[in-house]
């Protein structure tokens, strides 16, 4: 009985990875049987030592700690519970995994094909929805929101982000343990889902994968010492930018000529606007005078959306007031919600893992650190679920379970 729950549980981590990568909406659902199953197993008093003794598990879980303390200073308790339900995860998944073994070579090898795996067949399921439309409808569903069904753009990006590394890690350090369907199953991996990046066309997105898939080039150039592989990938991914752009993205006004407008023309931001660069900077603006109205300890957990609507209004931005959105910088939101304090938390929550990634010289571990920095200047990353599970799942993974 003790091993058919071990290797339930497992296998439940191998598909929580899938289900972030396929389809967001399973995801909690394993990581249901993946607690059920780890209590079931038993071993709890070794268990809990761990947890007790583990100073970066109370760490990453501290963040969500202190939103449960903003809700006593929270009138909106319902937004305020439900906030709490969407970041479980944070708090969840660094408590259970600080207990887990680290993983050997093959379950890493295993476990990044799996969540690789995952995003190819989304990308896959995008395409085929995608091309479905187009010969029975005639409607051109190639790019950003329209293409994406399960994930927004920027989170599917980031995911991708994550995923590329996985490839670069498996293909350069792990090249004995490949066979070679397996190593050509990664190779073409990486080429598709880089297509699938260009598609999804997140300005965010975009410009982190640039900087992330730079610095992977330089890495396996100084690492293989193989420059002309290293053209031919350059070569190669050029290409694939240049014909996606020009023969498979939608006609019309690309997504970046606003940015270009406002930054080359100076043109003044339309209060009225939910465009997504003009938007940002209304939200910027208005969260920041919400901060410094309740530096030190926010307006509280449940109250901060509507702290940010009611400054909205009193802006006359009436756009994003009708839209609800949110801060749109995780920075801001956490500050705006939970001051200094919370914005100090989520900074160390950051900070420290990547001191102990270069230290420790973990090169995936701090490209993802990397990720994250770079997603949350330009998304409340946390406020959703899609972000909260893969930040709260693959930052305890890769601190405690997955050393790479």
């Amino acid at each position: 009985m003790y091993s058919q729950i071990h290797r339930l549980k497992a296998l439940s981590v191998y598909l929580i990875a899938f289900a972030l990568g396929c389809y967001i909406y399973a995801a909690p659902a394993v990581i249901a049987v993946f607690l059920i199953t780890w209590l079931l197993e038993g071993r709890l008093k070794e268990k809990f030592t761990a947890i007790k003794n583990s100073k970066t598990a109370w760490l990453f879980s501290s963040f969500y700690l202190l939103h449960l303390i903003g809700m006593i200073y929270s009138y909106n308790t319902s937004f305020g519970w439900f906030d709490l339900e969407i970041k479980l995860s944070l708090f969840i998944f660094p408590l259970t995994l600080v207990s887990e073994n680290v993983m050997d070579k093959r379950e890493q090898r295993v476990f990044s094909e799996i969540f690789i795996s995952g995003l190819v067949l989304n990308g896959l399921i995008c395409l085929t929805h995608a091309a479905w439309l187009y010969f029975t409808q005639n409607k051109i569903v190639m790019q950003y929101k329209d293409f994406s069904l399960f994930l927004h753009p920027t989170y599917f990006s980031m995911y991708i982000d994550l995923a590329l590394l996985f490839i670069f890690n498996l293909i350069v350090h792990h090249p004995p343990d490949l066979r070679k369907p397996e190593k050509l199953y990664l190779i073409s991996s990486f080429f598709f889902l880089l297509f699938i990046l260009i598609l999804l066309q997140s300005k965010t997105g975009l410009l982190t994968s640039f900087i992330i898939l730079t610095i992977l080039l330089v890495r396996y150039i100084l690492h293989k010492r193989s420059w002309k592989t290293g053209i031919a990938i350059v070569v190669a991914s050029v290409f694939l930018t240049l014909f996606t752009s020009h023969y498979i993205l939608n006609p019309g006004p690309s997504r970046f000529q606003s940015v270009s407008k406002l930054l080359e023309h100076n043109e003044p931001v339309d209060n009225k606007s939910i465009e997504s660069s003009q938007a940002r900077i209304l939200v910027w603006q208005s969260a920041w005078q919400v901060i410094k109205n309740n530096p030190v300890f926010g307006v509280g957990t449940g109250d901060v959306k509507d702290a940010l609507v009611a400054q909205y209004s009193k802006n006359n931005y009436t756009g994003i007031m009708k839209e609800r959105l949110n801060a749109h910088n995780e920075y801001l939101q956490v500050t705006a919600a939970l001051g200094i304090t919370g914005l100090l938390c989520l900074l160390s929550c950051l900070v420290l893992p990547l001191y102990v990634g270069i230290q420790q010289k973990r090169f995936v571990y701090v490209l993802f650190i990397l990720i994250m920095l770079i997603n949350f200047l330009t998304e409340s990353v946390l406020e959703t679920q899609g972000g909260t599970i893969f930040y709260g799942f693959f930052n305890s993974l890769l601190m405690f379970n997955f050393v790479i």
